[in-house]
């Protein structure tokens, strides 16, 4: 047999059936190109500062989750990166990093450890350098004052001191009215240019907040007994507010700056639950936002707290932004920067300021552009392409467009998405970095697992209707093993059949043949145990045959089994294949050490062609090569040509091919842009490959008066239409039949054209349908149906 098999070979080769692997320059078809969807979670871009000209920020990087280096952006203008900044975050400096704030104005502190400051005026550009003293802490900038901490007799960095630069000259000025000792860490709690929040505590053990006046270097206590601890202190021009979430507080106090030593009034934040409150001051008015200690398996992308401003003098709170950042920055002289919106796509800083109305109003500074979501994987069927998006929505989801045949491209719609209640680890992930296969008729399948992590089949029709399916044995009743080493994906889908599973690459490996439209709703019909891939298109199910380097062909309806001549090169036994058309892409060897074990066979030729390692499509195979940079199309029986040629090496992008028609999808693994093209490969003629269509009606039936028939075809069709003739040969009924996906539906009362019923008595029924591509001629299948219980042919309907 083998000896037969390399004749055949050898012949193939001599007659032009093994393409030379020469790549051809070649011209074609202009592609579509899809752009990236937007992520659902707003780009990150935390404010550090602000002053009335711009904002000190840094940004969430374009490709990881981390951040830029500081940045001034000024309203109005190029953002400017901050010298001898880094990205890293260093909200607190006190551990001897680098950190950057907006002091006064739109003046710039940078301080870099371990003993220089630079005090920038981003406006009008110069700098003042500021040394510290040897011994001397930073613990930050205010206005133009630099606030330093040294030892005391105890060794405790508790001694403060504020440095002011004076005619070139250092002048460090100690503080006073302390009345005990400071607490080292977190000490500062917040500041403008006129005074600094200190959080001190006395030698009894009693705590509290006091305010430092930079003018004369001496703390006033304020707020006695206010634990520092997470503490902030915001200022405004008229208002002092501080907050801290210790031992579960939801108070805020605010204090009149004029008199600081008067009772403070209290504003109730309202539940934690929501997030550790944030503040700011505007007016005569409290802002708030929330930061929420997001777990890192919490899939739901927040996209943050409101921003809500409560009247300090009472009232009810009002709704600024419906998510913002928790970070605020204070504006010197007045007024909040804030970084918020209603979705990703209208992302903006604002500034908000005191409108006529004496309220809070919000003005645009700038918008802040989404970044792209994360495209897992894509499926295109039948002109239907289907993308699995793991940040698109709060929670990984399915997403579905139409593809023309030119292409073109629909709109973009939801298909599937775990429910908004979903709280299981399993529950939220049903779609994450799941494969979705079309079915050809519009249909979506995807393999995954239930919320007990038991392997299932997720049947997606049109609507959104889902169905799942157990991968369960139907004669033993044994689940399929779960674990990493048995991750079920789609094999094979073609209409209403279905093959799930293991890769058959083990010997311990099951795949499950489904039917989709078993009696009863959707089925496990027989499954396949142990090596070798399986595929299906129409009814046969292909799989490795009982001799060595064979094919078997299983009829799914019939249960008829033939197998072929051997057809492998070296014997081998297929793990993986594809099928489309009268064409079985095989592949022994799917993780690519041997570059001899795979092929496509031809059903109809009953010959074996060599292709790269690649997609199956009707009448090529797309392979993309990594080490060559390109993604190659090669026509079986052809010269091959590249589709594009990329500039940086994938691992593996996307890549996907219309088995129902004639386009392709592919998509580089760092970009969620999509494109998709024409093959340039002329497709087969439409052809019927799979029909239920009933033998007779019985019009007088209570629960099905009707004649339905259902065919799937092997690719979409447009102009299908459906004639019934009686039997002398007289056209009776035209009526066009419904199209979706490569499927075609039609449904029958048993009324003419003319409206009456027709006799009882046998018919025949004619389908024709054109290529919706236009390659290829016209369908035509018939069959009869008998008609029984018909009405009289003198009445109509109404």
């Amino acid at each position: 047999m083998r000896a037969g098999l390399a004749t055949a070979v050898a012949l193939a080769a001599t007659s032009g059936a093994l393409p030379s692997l020469m790549t051809t320059a070649h011209a074609g078809p202009i592609p579509v190109t899809i752009p990236a969807p937007d992520r659902f979670k707003p780009v990150a871009n935390p404010l550090y500062g602000a002053g009335p000209g711009g904002v000190v920020e840094r940004t969430e990087v374009a490709d990881a989750s981390a951040l830029s280096y500081y940045r001034w952006f000024p309203d109005d203008g190029t953002p400017v990166n901050l010298p001898a900044s880094r990205p890293s975050d260093d909200s607190n400096p006190i551990n001897g990093r680098d950190h950057v704030s907006v002091t006064s104005g739109d003046t710039v502190a940078i301080y870099i450890s371990p003993s220089k400051v630079l005090v920038k005026d981003m406006e009008s550009g110069p700098t003042t350098t500021y040394t510290l003293p040897a011994g001397h802490f930073y613990r930050g900038v205010f206005g133009s004052t630099v606030l330093t901490a040294t030892k005391d007799a105890n060794g405790k960095r508790n001694v403060l001191h504020v440095l002011r630069m004076a005619d070139g000259q250092l002048i460090d000025t100690l503080v006073t009215g302390l009345n005990g000792w400071v607490a080292e860490d977190g000490m500062t709690l917040g500041g403008d240019d006129r005074s600094v929040a200190i959080w001190y505590a006395h030698p009894d053990g009693t705590r509290g907040v006091g305010l430092l006046d930079l003018a004369t270097a001496e703390v006033t206590p304020v707020l006695p007994g206010a634990t520092g601890a997470n503490a902030e202190v915001v200022f405004s021009d008229t208002h002092i507010a501080w907050y801290s979430p210790e031992g579960g507080n939801t108070t805020a106090r605010v204090l009149p700056r004029a008199t600081p030593q008067a009772a403070a009034t209290e504003i109730e934040l309202g539940s934690d639950d929501e997030g550790t409150p944030h503040l700011g001051l505007v007016g005569d008015w409290l802002l708030t936002t929330r930061e929420f200690k997001q777990d890192t398996d919490d899939l739901r992308g927040r996209e943050g707290a409101p921003l809500t401003a409560r009247p300090i003098g009472g009232g009810e709170p009002e709704t600024l932004l419906e998510h913002a950042r928790w970070r605020m920055a204070q504006v010197p002289g007045g007024g909040v920067a804030v970084t918020g919106g209603t979705s990703s796509r209208d992302w903006a800083v604002h500034r908000v300021h005191i409108g006529d109305d004496r309220a809070p109003a919000l003005r645009k500074v700038r918008a802040v552009a989404p970044k792209q979501a994360d495209l897992t994987n894509l499926s295109l069927t039948a002109g239907q392409l289907v993308t699995a998006e793991n940040d698109a929505t709060y929670l990984p989801a399915l997403y579905q467009r139409d593809i023309g045949a030119i292409p073109s491209v629909g709109e973009r719609s939801l298909l599937a998405r775990p429910d908004a209640q979903a709280t299981g680890y399993t529950e939220q992930r049903v779609y994450q970095n799941r494969r979705p296969v079309g079915t050809g008729d519009g249909r979506t399948v995807v393999a995954t697992l239930d919320a007990n992590g038991d392997q299932v089949l997720v049947v997606l029709a049109p609507d959104g209707t889902r169905t799942v399916v157990p991968a369960v044995d139907p004669e033993t009743g044994e689940k399929m093993p779960t674990g990493p080493d048995h991750n079920s994906f789609v094999r094979s889908a073609s209409g209403r059949y279905v093959v799930f599973g293991g890769s058959g690459s083990g010997t311990d490996d099951r795949q499950y043949v489904v039917d989709l439209d078993a009696f009863g709703g959707p089925k496990v019909i027989r499954v396949h145990r142990g090596l070798g891939g399986l595929a299906v298109w129409g009814t046969k199910l292909w799989m490795p045959g009982v001799t060595e380097g064979t094919l078997q062909a299983v009829d799914l309806k019939t249960g008829e089994v033939a197998e072929t001549e051997p057809f492998t090169f070296n014997g081998c036994a297929p793990k993986e294949m594809q099928a489309v058309g009268h064409w079985v892409y095989w592949d022994c060897d799917p993780r690519g050490i041997t570059d001899s074990g795979h092929g496509v066979y031809n059903t109809q030729t009953r010959r074996t062609s060599y292709t790269p390692r690649g997609v199956l499509g009707d009448g090529y195979v797309l392979a993309y090569q990594r080490e060559r940079l390109r993604l190659l199309l090669t026509p079986i029986g052809g010269n091959p040509y590249v589709v594009e040629s990329f500039a940086s090496r994938y691992q593996g992008p996307l890549v996907e091919t219309d088995r129902f028609g004639g386009t392709l999808a592919y998509s580089k693994e760092d970009d969620a842009q999509i494109t998709v093209v024409d093959s340039g490969v002329a497709t087969a003629p439409v052809a019927e490959i799979e029909a239920r269509v009933e033998q007779s009606v019985n019009l007088a039936s209570p629960a099905d008066p009707r004649w339905d028939a259902d065919w799937q075809l092997s690719k979409p069709a447009t102009g299908t239409q459906v004639m019934i003739r009686d039997k002398t040969g007289r056209t009776v009924l035209t009526a066009p039949a419904d199209e979706h996906a490569a499927a075609v539906a039609f449904s029958w009362d048993g009324r003419t054209d003319n409206g009456l019923y027709a006799n009882e008595g046998t018919y025949t029924w004619e389908l024709t349908a054109a290529p919706a591509d236009g390659s290829g001629a016209l369908l035509k299948t018939t069959g009869t149906i008998e008609l029984t219980n018909a009405q009289p042919t003198n009445k109509k309907t109404r």
